[in-house]
């Protein structure tokens, strides 16, 4: 009798762990779902800097377009720094700037560069 008492007091906070766990996994799996931005990302897949072709070609464009960018003292530090991915031609803007003034100056940079067939612009505007 005591053995089982025994058994049944451990079996009762493992229980109640193992729901609670349960629980908070479905809690997290149903936010991420509502959440557009998070299932909006994994969706979109968009190019990160990690995925930068080795492509002479793609490498030259992401490289005008930094130097360009960099280049501009009118755009804010946080401007200078966003992430340029060029993947076939197509780049892709990310990062976070000041002004929609920023955002566009980048845009602008980036499809004045020869070879480039198209910008995703990416980029967010600070509220």
């Amino acid at each position: 009798m005591k053995t089982n008492a025994f058994l049944i007091s451990l079996y009762i906070p493992i229980m109640a762990f193992a729901v609670s766990e349960g629980d908070l996994r479905l809690r997290n799996a149903s936010a991420a779902q509502t959440d557009p931005s998070s299932s909006e990302r994994k969706m979109d897949k968009l190019p990160t800097a990690s995925d930068q072709t080795e492509n002479e070609a793609d490498r030259n464009i992401t490289q005008q377009i930094r130097q360009a960018v960099v280049k501009d003292d009118s755009l804010s530090t946080g401007a200078q720094n966003v992430t340029i991915v060029t993947i076939d031609g197509k780049v892709t803007l990310r990062g976070t700037v000041k002004s929609a003034s920023d955002k566009q100056k980048i845009a602008d940079k980036a499809h004045a560069v020869s070879g480039v067939k198209g910008v995703d612009n990416q980029i967010a505007v600070k509220q």
